[in-house]
């Protein structure tokens, strides 16, 4: 449709509006009015369609950025402990996942897109060893670093034995870097259950 036509048919639609609801109070009566000015002059007519559209493409915008927000919660599948290194390391399996920008691969978790993420995880122990907890680091870039680590004390009683250890953090990632989470200890006892432990990732 050329832009002359779709001039037409904007005047149209506007008294064909005019014509079926009409002015109930006087504030409507002078807008109907005042649209009923504006349509007998194209500039006006044509700053008001191109403001729509504006509007419309700034929402359509908008609505796509939101839906390129990634997440990954990851749960537990499985333990290996390496006493060379004397350390555990977790298995994942993700329980939710959306975007393409992060994948989990074992017991690391790879960052296709870079940005700005908010990381969060948290290991519940079950082990009498005096002190318990998690390292999360990250590889990347010719580059080594630990993001964030917990420990905590654990009581002697093996039935009470039970301590979790919880962390967070807003991070910026890098395409290629790497993730993962460390119990420097090996053959730590944990839980494998989703509630209590877990690691995440949200794109901020």
């Amino acid at each position: 449709m050329s832009k002359p036509q779709e001039l037409q048919h904007l005047r149209r639609e506007v008294s064909r509006l005019q014509r079926s609801r009409g002015p109930s109070q006087k504030g409507e009566e002078y807008f109907w009015h005042s649209l009923q000015e504006q349509k007998q002059s194209p500039d006006a007519l044509e700053a008001w369609e191109d403001g729509w559209r504006s509007r419309r493409r700034r929402a359509v915008f908008t609505h796509n950025r939101k839906k390129k927000h990634s997440v990954l919660h990851l749960v537990p599948i499985n333990i290996t402990s390496k006493e060379d290194s004397d350390v555990t390391e977790v298995m994942w399996q993700p329980a939710l996942w959306r975007g393409r920008g992060l994948e989990a691969q074992g017991h690391v978790v790879r960052v296709w897109e870079a940005g700005i993420y908010l990381l969060y995880s948290q290991v519940l122990f079950h082990d009498v060893t005096f002190t318990m907890g998690q390292v999360v680091s990250l590889e990347g870039q010719g580059r080594q670093e630990i993001l964030f680590r917990c420990i905590h004390s654990m009581p002697s009683d093996p039935d009470r034995a039970y301590n979790s250890c919880f962390s967070s953090g807003v991070f910026h990632l890098h395409q290629g870097d790497i993730v993962n989470v460390r119990i420097p200890r090996a053959k730590a006892k944990l839980s494998l259950s989703p509630h209590g432990t877990f690691l995440g990732f949200v794109r901020l």
